[in-house]
């Protein structure tokens, strides 16, 4: 590859160019996929990116928004009208039994109030009851004059078909078809009925939907009615077979009762047993007596012993000496005594005539104490054997009242289980007998648990088809539908958009976006590459200056002395790109040298009205010099190189040596080339110049270049190691404002009638 910078140029050939520093130079450093696709990753999807789609495809939102909205309206004004009537009803609950006796069997549905309500519920919907109100309101014969004529038009033809035939289909029994016509009745009923549950309350909100208002509210009410008397009828019939159940099982315990009463009489009459209840009632009384006072001798003896024990072991601690007032009153004479006489024995001695009286007193009191203490003991031993005896006594009284309940009882035993099984039968009859008269007290009782407790009114409005309702649901569904309409478009949409979309795809930095122009074609000249020469205030040209200036920063040593311009595919602009590039550095001062070398289709000469009849083939295939081939132009310091005749082999031309040295010889004269290259894809000449050149400048049409085949353009300039050093974007619609480049552009005002932006 050939050094960008020229041999034999003098520096001052490049005195017009911009002059930069090495360290404010733009890099032309590539990122590596990885790190690319990473950074995007990294960036995600913003809001702003969803708006500028749906910005873009407005028309498509809007269009399939209107389409549902208008389509919802047109149905819903064809549409039948429906009326919906309401009865609410209170259902309470059943709780009867046939026959209640205590701790019996407790019935499933007893258990809770959700099995019974849901079972109402479902009673309510039930066909039985549909058939009944379809059979009072005569709904078969309604529905079949109004299924009649809605006959299909084509109906009459087969009609016709089959009577012209050889004969006809054999029509279907009468009873078939009755049945028919009702099963499709009864459907129609059950589904244009709907129960709703109030919650937390025993009532129940039935609905009727119906074209008819006047049949909706009819329906309601002989539902009711009909619910109501199956209700009462389900009753009545249990009553009944309850009643009857309880007659037979009555008569079967009389017969029983009768035979275990005789029993018992019999057995009265062997054993000769009389009274046994009110004998059994005396000895039980004797014998609970009798243990009672065995209870309480055995209680008296007890503490009896225990005083006499005490007594004999500790006789004057006992309770008896200690409660005795005349022994209380002899140990405080005695107490008195000693004290006086151990007074005096400190003044006389014990021979001492008061002293020895002293002492015969106090020997007198001991005596009489001692006499009492024999009469307390003598008491308490007596009452010691009292209580002995009396228990004794009593305990043998005890053991023959026992004995002779015993006795009763061994004789009584045949007798109590004959007078249990007759008072067992006696209860069981009497409880059915009580229960035969409460059931037919029912079945005469016309009580029932459903009343009404708003009745159905014939509706005034009808209550589908909501207009509001679905044009408000229309709407969100067309939102919706836009909106996905919108994003699959999108998504299917693989076109390059937005500068962004070259960074993320291609890896390139953008080095400029040129607005799209509306016409094709300048006011003046007609050319649409001549308006940067032409009007040099115009956002086209403005457009352009920018790019320019980002060339001459894009190196170190500023603009690239020769530029290969090429692109994806045809028609994306690289021709006309080339072309401003060039007038915008001649208008810098310096001369520039623009060569089409599209060999295929070229189009410069046209854009810049000059001679194609010599030009670049003329010099690659014969001995033309240099100079000979270029041209001037209507553009100052800009001159031109036209293709020339088309030649059959356009990549052997440019691969030979002549296109190396007419660069060289022609850079030396002309400080900036600029070279129109053909497409990428399908041939190999855009391969040849960027390796030749060096610089290549990619251009990219946004709404036309697709992203697969920029990659595969990029891909095979970087097989043949080529790297572009930036891409430009041309097209770019700038009315969304998303883009931060036209408010630049719209700074100045063209000061003649330039081309609007679109």
């Amino acid at each position: 590859m050939p050094d960008n910078h020229t041999p034999g140029v003098p520096p001052t050939a490049n005195a017009g160019a911009l002059q930069v520093r090495p360290s404010t130079a733009l890099s032309t450093f590539v990122l590596p996929p990885a790190v690319a696709a990473a950074a995007e990753d990294d960036e995600g999807i913003h809001f702003r990116d969803l708006w500028r789609v749906v910005v873009k495809r407005k028309w498509v939102l809007i269009s399939a928004f209107l389409i549902v909205l208008v389509t919802a309206l047109v149905a819903t004004m064809m549409a039948t009208p429906i009326y919906r009537a309401t009865i609410t009803l209170k259902i309470e609950r059943e709780a009867s039994r046939v026959i209640d006796f205590k701790g019996g069997r407790v019935d499933p549905e007893e258990i809770g109030d959700i099995e019974f309500y849901r079972t109402q519920y479902e009673l309510l919907k039930s066909r039985t009851l549909a058939e009944r109100v379809v059979e009072q309101l005569n709904l078969r014969q309604r529905s079949a004059a109004k299924d009649e004529p809605s006959a299909p038009w084509w109906s009459g033809f087969f009609r016709r078909g089959a009577e012209d035939g050889d004969k006809a289909a054999p029509e279907p029994p009468a009873a078939d078809v009755s049945r028919s016509l009702n099963a499709a009745a009864v459907r129609a009923f059950l589904g244009s009925l709907t129960v709703e549950p109030i919650r937390n309350s025993r009532l129940v909100r039935v609905l009727f939907d119906s074209p008819d208002p006047r049949l909706a509210a009819d329906a309601l009410t002989a539902l009711a009615q009909n619910y109501i008397a199956v209700n009462l009828e389900r009753r009545y019939e249990a009553s009944s077979y309850a009643k009857t159940f309880l007659e037979e099982k009555l008569a079967q315990t009389k017969a029983r009762l009768e035979d275990s009463e005789r029993a018992l009489v019999e057995f009265q009459r062997e054993q000769q047993i009389i009274n046994v209840d009110e004998k059994q009632n005396i000895l039980a009384q004797t014998l609970a007596a009798y243990n009672a006072a065995a209870a309480k001798a055995g209680e008296d003896r007890l503490k009896a012993e225990a005083l006499y024990r005490e007594f004999r072991d500790n006789p004057e601690s006992s309770p008896m000496m200690i409660e005795n007032k005349s022994m209380g009153a002899l140990r405080e004479q005695r107490t008195k005594l000693q004290v006086e006489y151990q007074d005096l024995l400190r003044i006389y001695k014990p021979a001492f005539p008061k002293m020895q009286q002293l002492k015969a007193s106090i020997d007198e009191i001991d005596k009489k104490i001692k006499e009492e203490s024999d009469i307390v003991r003598r008491s308490i031993e007596g009452t010691y054997k009292v209580a002995v005896q009396q228990e004794a006594s009593v305990v043998a009284k005890l053991e023959a009242s026992k004995k002779d309940v015993l006795d009763l009882q061994d004789r009584s035993i045949r007798y109590s289980i004959l007078k249990r099984e007759v008072d067992t039968n006696r209860q069981l009859y009497d409880g059915l007998l009580q229960r035969l008269k409460e059931v037919g007290v029912e079945a005469g009782v016309g009580t029932n648990n459903v009343t009404v407790v708003d009745s159905a009114l014939t509706p005034i409005a009808p209550f589908k088809p909501n207009l509001t309702l679905n044009l408000q649901i229309a709407a969100v569904l067309g939102l919706i539908l836009g909106l996905g309409l919108v994003f699959f478009l999108e998504y299917l949409d693989d076109t390059m958009h937005h500068p962004e979309d070259m960074e993320r795809v291609a890896h390139l930095p953008v080095l400029g976006v040129i607005p799209l122009i509306k016409s094709r074609k300048s006011p003046t000249t007609g050319v649409l590459g001549l308006l940067s020469h032409l009007d040099a205030r115009s956002t086209f040209a403005e457009a352009y200056r920018s790019v320019r200036t980002a060339l001459q920063f894009s190196t170190r040593e500023g603009a690239p002395p020769q530029l290969v311009v090429t692109s994806t595919t045809a028609k994306e602009g690289k021709s006309t790109t080339a072309l401003s590039l060039a007038i915008n550095f001649a208008q810098t001062g310096q001369q520039v040298l623009l060569i089409d070398a599209d060999l295929r289709n070229p189009s410069l000469h046209t854009l810049l009205g000059v001679d194609n009849s010599r030009g670049l083939s003329n010099y690659l295939s014969s001995d033309l010099p240099a100079l000979g081939v270029v041209r001037t132009t209507t553009v100052p310091n800009l001159f031109f190189i036209p293709a020339g005749p088309l030649p059959p082999n356009p990549v052997e031309l440019l691969s030979g040596p002549k296109l190396l040295g007419l660069l060289a010889d022609l850079g030396k004269r002309f400080p900036t080339v600029i070279m129109d290259a053909p497409p990428v894809l399908g041939i190999a000449d855009a391969l040849v110049l960027g390796n030749q050149v060096g610089s290549v400048l990619f251009v990219v049409a946004a709404g036309n270049t697709r992203k697969a085949h920029l990659r595969a353009a990029l891909k095979r300039l970087r097989q043949a190691g080529i790297a572009p050093i930036g891409a430009l974007m041309t097209k770019v619609d700038l009315r969304d404002g998303m883009y931060g480049y036209e408010s630049a552009y719209y700074y100045y005002r063209s000061t003649n009638d330039a081309p609007q932006l679109t």
